[in-house]
């Protein structure tokens, strides 16, 4: 302390000198921590890079107008499946249908009468009763909010069975079809679903609600069978049962793969049958379809066919969005 007060000056310069290099070593290490924190903010920088080199990069010109051309065959070939699905009579399905109910009861009827006759030119064997999978209208014509989709399922039968009679099977046992539905029934079917849910609406779950008392003219097709998908495919399905032997399976078959119209067949089983039991059960239960047509009598391979169809239609596909 004494030095100190002896040499004032000399002091005075230590201090400040101290001061200075405390000063400078304090701002090192600040300085030193910055750079830390700037080298591993750079290591961050370098990994960020590593990965955007790492994935795909944006498309060059090249790529571009590859992408553009793979797209306009993508578009023409939708466009050629959706012409090809409509088949090579698209208006067979474009009549009327009848305004009242009573007028669909009469076309329903000339139909029945119609499938009769041909079945015994064919030498079809039928129930006496027959009625082709519209015994629900045996004696009145569809309700109002029905007559549209009840006659477009007229006009699909009577296309199909004149397809199943021309194959001339031994007997025509069943002819089914799906409940038909109301309008309202049918933009809550067929109305796209949100994005994401690819899922098959359950026609039973839709058409509940307006099923009648008669079990024998309706089937509810396996929803993982069908071609309908909400939005752009619309399907209605119908099964027949008939017995015969093999080519009878296979004419129809042939006839429906033509696709004048759009019937596609969804699934096909075959039960071969004790024939000596068949040829009793057909003598006694359908005397009167064999009193108007003699039905020969085959005895070997006899087999019941179950064919399920379904008829498609595609959608109208929504015009392009302008940006």
């Amino acid at each position: 302390m004494i030095w100190f007060k002896r040499n004032p000056i000399l002091s005075a310069v230590l201090i400040l000198l101290v001061t200075a290099i405390g000063t400078e070593a304090w701002l090192l290490l600040q300085a030193r921590q910055h750079a830390r924190h700037a080298q591993i903010a750079l290591e961050q920088k370098k990994q960020e890079r590593s990965w955007l080199v790492r994935q795909s990069p944006a498309p060059s010109a090249k790529s571009q107008q590859a992408i553009e051309a793979e797209m306009t065959v993508a578009k023409n070939t939708i466009a050629e499946l959706r012409a090809a699905l409509k088949g090579t009579e698209p208006d067979w399905l474009a009549k009327p249908a009848p305004a009242k109910s009573i007028d669909a009861y009469f076309d329903i009827a000339a139909f029945v009468d119609k499938m009769r006759m041909q079945a015994a030119r064919m030498q079809v064997v039928i129930k006496p009763d027959e009625h082709f999978g519209f015994a629900t209208h045996a004696n009145e014509g569809p309700e109002a909010d029905l007559l549209t989709a009840v006659f477009r399922q007229r006009l699909i039968l009577q296309r199909l069975l004149d397809e199943v009679l021309t194959a001339r099977p031994r007997a025509l046992l069943a002819v089914q079809r799906e409940q038909p539905l109301t309008s309202a029934q049918r933009r809550a079917r067929y109305s796209p679903l949100p994005a994401g849910n690819s899922a098959v609406t359950n026609p039973a779950a839709v058409s509940a609600s307006h099923r009648v008392n008669v079990p024998a003219d309706f089937f509810t097709p396996e929803s993982r069978l069908s071609l309908e998908r909400p939005g752009v495919v619309i399907t209605e399905a119908f099964r027949l049962e008939f017995t015969g032997q093999t080519p009878a399976l296979r004419v129809l078959l042939n006839s429906l793969a033509t696709f004048k119209v759009p019937l596609i067949v969804r699934g096909v089983t075959v039960e071969l049958l004790n024939t000596a039991l068949l040829v009793a059960a057909d003598s006694a239960s359908l005397e009167v379809a064999i009193n108007v047509a003699p039905v020969p009598l085959v005895t070997q391979n006899l087999s019941k066919f179950v064919v399920v169809v379904e008829c498609v239609e595609l959608i109208a596909a929504p015009p392009p969005q302008t940006p």
